[in-house]
């Protein structure tokens, strides 16, 4: 595989992305369509660049040998394991389940420290619920159970 090639996948994928962001864009008011429409012309912009350039890169490179194998293997299981985090946000709440999903994610990786591990989650989780509860006002999920 040449090395441009990922790029060429995140470009088209990136386009297929924007565009339904862009089908959307009738549906805000008119009052309201000017950052939206100003940051998909921009990201538009970024991407067919990336793309153009990739393209370009790609017939002037050799093909290189992958480990998509063995990438697989470490980024298929860790979907699963957030796929888990997103149903069980619902039912234990924000805070418990990603406490856990960082907990597990630190292991996973192979982290040896378990205190920094622990501290790390539950820091990052409150910290990230401080802002996003006080700063953005967005609620987030407390689980079926309280």
């Amino acid at each position: 595989m040449k090395k441009s090639f990922p790029d060429m996948i995140i470009s088209i994928v990136l386009l297929a992305f924007l565009t339904s962001m862009a089908v959307q864009v009738p549906a805000i008011p008119d009052v309201s369509k000017g950052y939206p429409i100003f940051l998909l012309g921009i990201s538009y912009l970024m991407t067919i660049v990336l793309l153009l350039k990739s393209v370009s890169r790609m017939k002037l490179e050799e093909k290189q040998e992958t480990k998509v194998v063995e990438q697989a293997k470490v980024i298929i299981p860790y979907c699963g394991l957030i796929t888990v985090y997103l149903f069980m946000m619902t039912k234990i709440g924000y805070v418990v389940s990603t406490i856990a999903f960082m907990i597990i994610s630190l292991l996973y990786l192979r982290l040896k420290n378990k205190v920094l591990m622990v501290i790390l989650s539950v820091v990052t989780t409150a910290l990230i619920y401080f802002v996003f509860t006080n700063f953005l006002v967005v609620i987030l999920p407390r689980g079926s159970w309280l």
